[in-house]
């Protein structure tokens, strides 16, 4: 089914994204930016997702306000992997937003705001688990 042409299209490919590589803080390639709709027009619902060359894939879906976490997964949409880093096993990555005191939270801010998808220095390069 086609979309009518003055509908955005739902999935932008090369998009931009703040997310980077949780486990290196890499620049992501082969990003995909999907617009998942939303309750109200003012209401950013989306899923970024891009490809780390030493790490793999990663996505974050986010809701008006930046991601709590950052997900290792097969592909865009695919199904959770795990990733071992220093012995250690990961599914997903908390981000800085996460950890942000309730009462910042609840400031409005920019669900784009780079810093708030930083993670947390992961001591060792991971050895990504298959």
């Amino acid at each position: 089914m086609m979309s009518h042409p003055s509908t955005p299209p739902r999935d932008r490919i090369h998009a931009h994204t703040p997310m980077r590589c949780p486990i290196c803080h890499g620049e992501l390639q082969h990003v995909l930016v999907r617009d998942l709709g939303g309750v109200t027009a003012t209401t950013i619902w989306q899923l970024h997702a891009g490809e780390c060359p030493q790490h793999g894939w990663f996505q974050a879906e986010f809701v008006s306000r930046p991601p709590r976490e950052i997900f290792a997964v097969t592909k865009p949409f695919g199904a959770a992997r795990r990733v071992v880093v220093d012995g250690r096993e990961y599914f997903s990555f908390s981000t800085a937003w996460n950890d942000l005191p309730p009462q910042e939270k609840r400031q409005r801010v920019d669900p784009l705001e780079e810093s708030l998808w930083q993670t947390s220095e992961l001591e060792e390069r991971a050895t990504v688990a298959g």
